[in-house]
């Protein structure tokens, strides 16, 4: 069973996918070998290798500093949009979030494999966006899924809806992630989510790495 995680890779236009696995229960059922003497289901499977939390920092530590060192070489991105390629982009607190959408595969991607082919320039554009993005209804559904698993967020309405936005178009370009891994998200589209769900005079957070606790 593989299992998801939100950060960031915008290193020179192309993502990364970590993936991880998660742990899954075992059923061990009993057998009357009085009644049944044939071969047993998964009795010669090798054993589940378990990953421990240790190995999972290391992982989630490695990729941080993998963009860490792009961040550090791009901090010129910081406050400006030069960089940006779509023309939708807003200046951004972080280097790690001055990323357009048409500089990270998993998100140009979506646009390119349009069928039939539309000549959209931004993410934002698409028509899947306002659709899966932006539309409250289907924020609302997936909202509920998200607090059935997760509880409630101790947040107002607009912020729910900003972050469950984010959670979708991270789906979206992503799939399934792993635990503990986050992706940053262009800045056209938090821009554009952030306009939909705006609240006067919020403070946006941004970008922030998963906490791993010790074992």
């Amino acid at each position: 069973v593989k299992n998801a995680l939100i950060g960031s890779d915008a290193t020179a236009g192309k993502s990364h996918l970590f993936v991880m696995e998660s742990d899954s229960e075992e059923v061990a059922v009993g057998v009357d070998v009085n009644s049944y003497d044939g071969p047993l289901p998964y009795n010669y499977e090798p054993p589940r290798r378990e990953r421990g939390q240790a190995e999972l920092r290391g992982r989630v530590n490695g990729q941080r500093r993998e963009i860490e060192l792009w961040c550090e070489e791009n901090r010129w991105r910081i406050g400006q949009v030069s960089w940006c390629l779509c023309g939708r982009c807003e200046a951004m607190p972080s280097a790690v979030e001055s990323v357009c959408c048409r500089e990270v595969d998993a998100y140009w991607s979506l646009v390119q494999n349009l069928d039939p082919p539309e000549d959209i320039t931004c993410l934002t554009l698409h028509p899947g966006f306002e659709a899966s993005c932006l539309n409250p209804f289907v924020l609302q559904i997936a909202y509920m899924n998200f607090r059935q698993e997760h509880g409630p967020l101790q947040a107002s309405r607009p912020e729910q809806f900003r972050y469950t936005a984010y959670r979708q178009v991270v789906r979206w370009a992503y799939g399934i992630l792993g635990r503990n891994i986050r992706k940053a998200i262009p800045s056209c589209v938090v821009s554009a989510i952030r306009r939909q769900f705006a609240e006067e005079g919020q403070t946006y957070k941004g970008f922030q790495w998963p906490r791993l606790e010790d074992d």
